[in-house]
């Protein structure tokens, strides 16, 4: 599934490093609605507690090379989202309310001390800037790296003539009707139905073949597919999860707000150079309307660095995020 194209036509290069086995495995797996439970994996000690949420059908294993290294800091938790990594599936649609409401449950139920650095990467950015709206005394302050954004697809779209628009467009629904049609296949899944991000990543043996188990999970597809649709515009309409972070005006106030951009370029082969650069600048200039959503927000470009920032360029989310710590607990 070229779910990364269709994202943001953003790609990774980044190669797995060797995994520390708490990734390959469950760890804490915390009840958070009656029998279901999101794998929790928590590291350091200290206040606040810094939380990693992944991007789209991602695991915590994404946050390898950053989480030990800020558990030296402070508290450092990663986390499943519903129906990735060890987690449980969704009892319902994976739409932005959803991730927010699973949040606040972990939270509460691990429990997490409040208020937390919630760090999220790609879509998860947009669950953390509505986290932030409706349950604002659980944040601290944020890090977002290279974060998704509400309205960013048909802010996107808008570079392409009417034509071409409608057609990208269209890419977008399709894919979800391809992960559906995956999820209800018996036996072995074809090449397509597998998540080509997760299966491309060389160099760790283990992971590799983690990530191939989960990816062909049905459970796994279908929570894509839900996260996904819910994300997308709904025929020329904004996407749900757009909607629902739009509708509660989200305001972090003077709360540290640290976003980070990649500066590699993105290429869909299917658009020329000129609307591949106008699509780079539609996704740039969105990240600096989330920085203004505080009073202390920055909009960091990150050299050297692709969609997945957290392994290309681990030091740089680590110093960020090192620095939202310093200005909480010191309460400027």
């Amino acid at each position: 599934m070229k779910t990364a194209v269709l994202l943001a036509l953003l790609f990774s290069t980044s190669a797995f490093a060797a995994t520390p086995v708490a990734y390959l495995y469950p760890q804490r797996l915390v009840t958070v609605q009656g029998t279901r439970h999101l794998n929790l994996y928590c590291v350091g000690e200290g206040r606040p507690t810094v939380v990693f949420d992944s991007g789209l059908a991602d695991s915590t294993a994404v946050w390898r090379l950053v989480q030990s290294k800020v558990g030296k800091i402070t508290r450092a938790c990663a986390y499943d989202r519903a129906g990735y990594g060890f987690s449980d599936p969704p009892t319902g649609v994976s739409d932005a309310s959803a991730a927010v409401e699973d949040i606040h449950r972990l939270i509460a139920a691990a429990p997490i001390a409040t208020p937390i650095v919630y760090v999220g990467h790609s879509i998860a950015g947009l669950y953390g800037v509505l986290l932030q709206a409706k349950y604002p005394r659980d944040v601290a302050g944020e890090v977002l790296v290279d974060p998704s954004y509400a309205n960013q697809f048909l802010v996107a779209a808008a570079v392409l003539p009417p034509m071409q628009r409608a057609k990208w467009l269209a890419g977008l629904t399709d894919a979800v009707a391809h992960m559906r049609k995956c999820a209800a296949l018996k036996g072995p899944l074809p090449a397509d139905c597998l998540d080509g991000d997760a299966m491309s990543r060389p160099g760790d043996t283990a992971l590799a073949a983690l990530e191939k188990q989960r990816v062909s999970r049905p459970s796994y597809i279908l929570a894509n597919a839900s996260e996904y649709e819910s994300f997308i515009p709904d025929h020329g309409r904004k996407g749900a999860s757009q909607r629902e972070v739009e509708a509660v005006k989200p305001d972090f106030g003077d709360k540290p707000l640290v976003i980070l951009t990649h500066s590699i370029p993105g290429h869909d082969p299917d658009l020329t150079p000129a609307q591949n650069a106008a699509m780079e600048q539609a996704w740039n200039a969105g990240h600096d309307r989330l920085a203004v959503l505080s009073r202390r927000g920055s909009n960091q470009l990150v050299p050297g660095s692709h969609h997945s920032i957290q392994m290309d360029q681990p030091q740089a989310v680590i110093d960020a995020i090192a620095k939202v710590v310093a200005e909480v607990r010191g309460g400027r």
